[in-house]
């Protein structure tokens, strides 16, 4: 069924714009109206949602109303036609137009999300789960929850590091300047005297005349530097040195394998095969280096290896997540003890990010401190002595 992009003015007055699904242009008109629309432009469209990428947060606030409106007895096609009238972000408008469409032309909830070309694979193959086991509602709710949980995350990490970021940027700052107009002046004023300076002072003037004549050549060789190390040293290996990074490296770890935990969970809860849950969920892990590992548990599990054994051979699988999937596998209840060791992985993760946050910005501020006031001390310590000299 064709698509049409409208502009229409809502009941307030004001002028709306969307997608909607109709044979015609005539039929399209009639469907905005009982919306309660007054069209004034509709076209067939020519757009494509293909490579455009939609908010976390628009999405997961719109499968929560679409698993509401499920969950309350409304059929597939009308909540999702309430869905796409009712969303704000035009591409999520779009996308979900276009599932429609396809839906009412036969195709499953999965496969006309999947030719919307925005959704998420990992929600694509939950919502097939679901379809098949009658719970497509429960599937939409458990993944808008996931994608708040990151959301929630992304956005306490970016708060908590926001003023220590602040911080640096004005020291860098203040630092530079002296360096870079301060020092030089010293050398113009003190030229003249016959008076030896500091070691201190003589050193921030070299450091701060050679930046000043070859910063630009600085920055650029960094920046050569940058683009020369992404493009010849190749993925698997720039993953391999994130997980490895000190200190930083076993909470990406965390990160990874709770984001693992997470979505084996809910694939294999919701019905979907280990192996080709295993599949799936390693490539929600955005690391190829681990992806790779993870591979060979998916290989051992299809030789008939216990899931606990083919992990206890990753030697970055945590111990303790090897010890609740051996215990899943004994109880029955291998999804439950995954979806419990996410939920603790992402509370250490809330832990350990606050407490590396908590001791950053003191550090941070005690490290810029320290080279400030050396920088101070090297400017003031020659007029000292040029004082005591007059005197």
């Amino acid at each position: 069924m064709p698509l049409f992009e409208y502009q229409a003015y809502n009941a307030q007055g004001k002028t709306v714009s969307g997608i909607i699904d109709a044979s015609s242009k005539a039929i399209a008109f009639d469907k905005l109206k009982s919306h309660g629309f007054h069209p004034y432009k509709i076209a067939e469209d020519q757009g494509n949602t293909g490579g455009q990428k939609i908010k976390t947060d628009d999405l997961a606030f719109s499968l929560e109303q679409l698993a509401t409106l499920l969950a309350s007895g409304i059929p597939l096609t009308e909540a999702l036609e309430s869905i796409s009238f009712q969303a704000e972000n035009p591409i999520l408008k779009r996308a979900y137009s276009k599932a429609l469409s396809a839906l009412k032309e036969g195709s499953s909830f999965a496969d006309s999300l999947a030719q919307a070309a925005v959704f998420p694979p990992l929600l694509i193959q939950l919502v097939k789960a679901g379809e098949n086991i009658g719970e497509t509602e429960k599937i939409l709710e458990h993944y808008s929850e996931y994608l708040k949980r990151q959301s929630e995350f992304f956005r306490k990490f970016v708060s908590s590091i926001t003023y220590p970021a602040i911080i640096l940027t004005a020291c860098l700052g203040l630092v530079f300047f002296m360096l870079i107009y301060i020092a030089p002046t010293l050398l113009d004023i003190f030229s003249g005297l016959k008076q030896k300076l500091p070691f201190s002072t003589r050193a921030l003037i070299f450091v701060g005349s050679t930046l000043r004549v070859a910063l630009p050549v600085i920055i650029l060789a960094l920046i050569a530097g940058v683009i020369v190390f992404f493009r010849t040293v190749s993925k698997t290996k720039q993953d391999q040195i994130k997980i490895n990074f000190p200190l930083l490296g076993k909470l990406y770890q965390t990160v990874l394998f709770a984001r693992w935990s997470h979505t084996l969970s809910l694939l294999h809860g919701g019905g979907v095969s280990l192996n080709s849950a295993l599949a799936a969920s390693r490539k929600v892990m955005d690391n190829s280096y681990l992806a790779d590992m993870m591979e060979k548990v998916e290989k051992g599990v299809e030789r008939g290896v216990s899931l606990s054994k083919a992990l206890s051979g990753i030697p970055y699988a945590p111990s303790l997540l090897i010890h609740m999937v051996e215990s899943g596998e004994k109880s029955g209840e291998l999804e439950k003890l995954l979806l419990s060791i996410s939920n603790f992985y992402e509370k250490e993760i809330d832990r350990k990010t606050g407490i590396y946050l908590q001791f950053l910005e003191p550090a941070l501020i005690l490290f810029m401190g320290l080279i400030v006031g050396v920088v101070v001390i090297s400017i003031l310590m020659p007029i000292f002595e040029v004082n005591q000299l007059i005197r």
